[in-house]
């Protein structure tokens, strides 16, 4: 019997963050079981699901995954902690952007523009097809 993978939701990346037990390296020392609730943003593009994880707190998103579709359902294929996250589709890629802070910066105004990384799926992984810097937190 062929089970039909879940919309690309809010819900299903819960009910997959859930079923993984997954755990991220976010702002402590080691990694951390993700809390389901905690799903954010949603960006999907072809087969894949992207989400933020909210912190709670003035820290914004912490962390990020990105998920494939498969077969059996969604699969977690990269997950990654940060600060302030954004995600954005470009293309059939994803975006992460995240500010970056000077020495005397507040948390809410970083004065040193925004690093960004573009995702690719290559078939077989998510691989980074470009990063770079702009002023600007959208890529």
């Amino acid at each position: 019997m062929i089970v039909a993978t879940p919309p690309c939701t809010a819900a299903a990346a819960r009910a997959t963050i859930a079923h993984a037990r997954l755990k991220v390296q976010m702002l402590s020392d080691s990694p951390s079981r993700v809390d389901p609730a905690s799903v954010d943003t949603v960006v999907c593009v072809g087969g894949t699901m992207a989400v933020t994880i909210a912190s709670g707190g003035t820290a914004g998103d912490i962390g990020f995954v990105l998920f494939r579709r498969t077969p059996a359902g969604w699969r977690v294929a990269l997950a990654r902690g940060g600060y302030k996250l954004g995600l954005f589709r470009a293309g059939g890629d994803i975006v992460v952007s995240q500010p970056v802070y000077g020495k005397n910066d507040p948390n809410c105004c970083p004065t040193g523009g925004f690093d960004h990384v573009r995702y690719r799926w290559s078939g077989t992984r998510f691989t980074v097809a470009r990063a770079y810097h702009t002023k600007s937190y959208r890529p």
